[in-house]
């Protein structure tokens, strides 16, 4: 019992060492034309090629996300990955927006825990969409294909294709003509 509990903590280390060592290529300035090799040896899955710039933070579970050929994802972005985050193909993703699939109120210390369940939802962003600098988008929430997130919006609701939306809280301010986009 207590060699296989030597050996799982050996597992663990080797895991969290692999994971540091790969988080250092990525920020390393010589080695950037393989961060995307790097990211995915972490479990990053890609459906082909993909721009992400440096300090590009994905957290916690690498393999809970999906990125679609031709994303670009810009410096200072943040996901938030306890559940799946699928980005569709041709996706910009502007500087420094959030995308979160987990919502908790700081934890079992915090009194507000009690009343304010752990929210975990997987995020869906569908193709050629544009998110604007410094968008959150919220657990749950689906956007669909040729979407355009206004920069500074908070997006707590599903987004339907052909849609532009802006504000706090996200709301449709225009939509575009299917016809314009072939």
């Amino acid at each position: 019992m207590l060699n296989s509990t030597l050996v799982n903590k050996n597992k663990i280390m080797i895991k969290r060492l692999r994971t540091l060592t790969l988080k250092a290529l990525i920020l390393s300035p010589f080695l950037g034309k393989f961060k995307v090799l790097f990211y995915k040896k972490l479990g990053i899955k890609f459906s082909g090629k993909c721009t992400i710039e440096r300090n590009v933070h994905f957290l916690p579970e690498y393999d809970k996300i999906y990125l679609g050929n031709n994303v670009e994802i810009r410096t200072g972005s943040l996901f938030v990955a306890y559940d799946k985050i699928k980005i569709g193909d041709n996706t910009a993703i502007a500087y420094q927006v959030t995308i979160l699939t987990s919502a908790v109120p700081g934890g079992p210390h915090n009194k507000l825990y009690n009343i304010y369940k752990r929210i975990k939802k997987p995020v869906e962003v569908g193709h050629d969409c544009w998110i604007g600098a410094r968008a959150t988008i919220f657990p749950g929430v689906r956007i669909g294909n040729y979407c355009v997130i206004a920069a500074g919006s908070v997006v707590r609701d599903d987004v339907p294709d052909y849609s532009v939306v802006a504000g706090v809280p996200a709301k449709i301010v225009k939509k575009l003509n299917s016809e314009d986009l072939k």
